[in-house]
């Protein structure tokens, strides 16, 4: 009986033994594992910097460019008219919409037989009285002896003395001659007034009357534009016309200006020149106006590649104003915000400056104050820029930012900045 209690207890050792035994020899073999396995080494956090395209700041000139629109209109614009009445009998060939003349050049003629008639009529009135005033100079002659006679028969007054010397009839005779010739200028005057022909150089942009009609003293015949020279009515914000040049007593010349028409192949640049300021404002804008001249604009001098300047055209107007001296040119592009530019700091950190601009267009932003020369300007766009982040700077290729006179044409407006 105790042999069989025996054997179990053995039985019951061994099954009990053998997991225990599996257990610590698994323990033992993790421990191992874990005590001869290499041990990886700590390393410090890696820094990483942004790279960025940068752009020197330099300081240099910039020309100040006043980008508005306007319209071309006429500098000499006349509604011809007749001067005496009459039938037309000749006109030009050129006397049609759109047709040219030189200043002189004959346009259309009146029928000059009745003031030709005329003046023959008033030529003799003249002959007549030529011939009535000599007469008279004659019994002056005659009167002047007869009266040294009668002088010594006794004293007489200077009326009567003048009546005897016949004074009085001399001068009618003079003031007839005098109304005679001119009634001659004028009849010759009106005689050369069937002669219609162009004031100035002009184009025809309208006609009023053609070959056969008849017309009135002061009926209209046409309406002639000025050729030599059209005007661009430009509208210009009033805080901006410091900035632009205007004719005055002391600089009669008024700043230049680059004229755009058209768009692609079709743009067209003609240069001109501020000539005056209007001197009201327009009634719904409010904005200052300012005439542009432009020479030649229908190009009649048949310049290659220049396209003719059309009345009524809505065209882009450069205008050149005002030299900054010593500033810095910043691309729009880089300017953030409204008022802010990313700097590259000499430490390779983001320093976010806001700057005071004095002038801006559509292309840069001029600053006087905020950068120094030899800054570097971050160009590229930040997704969360933070003052002191970490960057590394490329430049950009493009050189300093410095002046920027802008060459293509644009509508958009430059901003003053006059605080």
């Amino acid at each position: 009986m105790n042999l069989y209690f025996n054997k179990i207890r053995a039985v019951f050792r061994l099954k009990l033994l053998v997991p225990l035994a599996i257990v610590l020899a698994s323990g033992a073999g993790s421990y191992l594992i874990m005590v001869s396995a290499p041990k990886a080494k700590m390393r410090p956090p890696q820094v990483i910097r942004q790279s960025v395209e940068t752009r020197q700041a330099a300081l240099a000139n910039h020309r100040v460019v006043v980008d508005v629109m306007g319209t071309v209109t006429a500098a000499r614009e006349i509604d011809l008219k007749s001067q005496v009445s009459g039938k037309v009998v000749e006109v030009s060939p050129d006397f049609v919409p759109g047709g040219f003349f030189q200043a002189g050049e004959p346009i259309l003629n009146i029928d000059a037989k009745d003031y030709e008639l005329a003046v023959r009529e008033v030529e003799a009135q003249v002959t007549e009285a030529e011939y009535d005033l000599k007469v008279e100079q004659g019994y002056q002659k005659v009167s002047a002896r007869e009266w040294a006679l009668l002088q010594e028969a006794g004293n007489a007054t200077q009326a009567e003395t003048d009546l005897a010397l016949r004074k009085p009839h001399l001068a009618k005779a003079q003031a007839d001659l005098r109304a005679a010739r001119a009634k001659l200028e004028q009849a010759r005057i009106d005689l050369s007034r069937t002669r219609i022909a162009a004031p100035f150089a002009a184009m025809v942009e309208s006609k009023d009357t053609d070959l056969g009609a008849a017309v009135a003293v002061q009926g209209g015949l046409a309406t002639l534009v000025g050729t030599d020279e059209f005007w661009i009515q430009a509208s210009v914000p009033v805080d901006r016309l410091g900035w632009i040049n205007l004719p005055s007593a002391v600089r009669p010349e008024g700043s230049t200006a680059r004229i755009i028409s058209g768009s692609g192949a079709d743009e067209s640049v003609r240069k001109g020149r501020v000539v005056r300021l209007l001197p009201s404002l327009e009634d719904e804008g409010r904005m200052a106006r300012v005439l542009i001249a432009v020479k030649d604009p229908l190009n009649l001098e048949g310049r290659a590649g220049v396209k003719p300047l059309l009345l009524g055209s809505y065209v882009s107007v450069r205008i050149e104003g005002n030299e900054l001296t010593d500033v810095i040119a910043v691309p729009r592009t880089a300017f953030r915000d409204n008022s802010r530019v990313w700097v590259l700091a000499g430490d390779g950190t983001l320093d976010i400056r806001t700057v005071d601009p004095v002038w801006k267009d559509e292309e840069s932003i001029v600053i006087r104050e905020g950068l120094a020369p030899g800054e570097r300007i971050v160009m590229t766009d930040l997704a969360a820029p933070v003052q002191g982040m970490l960057l590394t700077g490329v430049d950009d290729g493009s050189g300093a930012a410095a002046q920027s006179v802008p060459q293509s044409a644009g509508t958009t407006t430059g901003e003053a900045d006059n605080g």
